[in-house]
């Protein structure tokens, strides 16, 4: 099988602990459980392994859409040193647990649970593929009919 390199990312590790996965499995940080069906069982989280009761699992429930999952996951994976950034966190969970606050997140997570997988979309989209599959209301959630749909609305983009 060939593989095609398209893009090498650059990233810095310089603000993030680095936690080896044997100190993550024995922290209870991140803990995947072996999917009961015999022929679902892997090593990583998308061959059938599901999150067991670790940290990491207490609270991926909560975030709503994949890329919130991601994000979260790499949160653990990989802790920051900075404290701007520890504390940037610590104002939003602040921010979204206040009592006053609870109606304008239901809105906003209502609002980002129709959203799908944007990494997926975005690849689908570089690839010109279209995927149409019929959802339950008839209509076609491909990446090409969401870009006919905004274009439909802003004519001038």
């Amino acid at each position: 099988m060939l593989f095609r390199v398209k893009k090498l990312k650059m990233f810095n590790l310089r603000d993030t602990m680095f936690i080896n996965t044997d100190t993550l499995h024995s922290l209870g940080i991140i803990d995947a459980e072996a999917h009961p069906h015999s022929h679902n069982r892997g090593p990583n989280a998308s061959s059938g392994a599901k999150e067991g009761l670790s940290v990491y699992g207490l609270f991926h429930r909560l975030a709503r859409t994949p890329q919130g999952r991601f994000l979260l996951r790499q949160c653990f994976l990989r802790p920051s040193l900075n404290i701007d950034v520890i504390n940037e966190r610590l104002d939003a969970v602040k921010t979204f647990s206040r009592a006053e606050n609870a109606s304008a997140l239901d809105t906003l997570v209502n609002n980002m649970r129709n959203i799908g997988n944007m990494r997926v979309m975005m690849i689908n989209l570089r690839k010109g593929v279209g995927g149409s599959t019929l959802t339950r209301s008839g209509l076609s959630r491909s990446v090409w009919t969401a870009v006919r749909g905004v274009q439909a609305l802003y004519p001038r983009l």
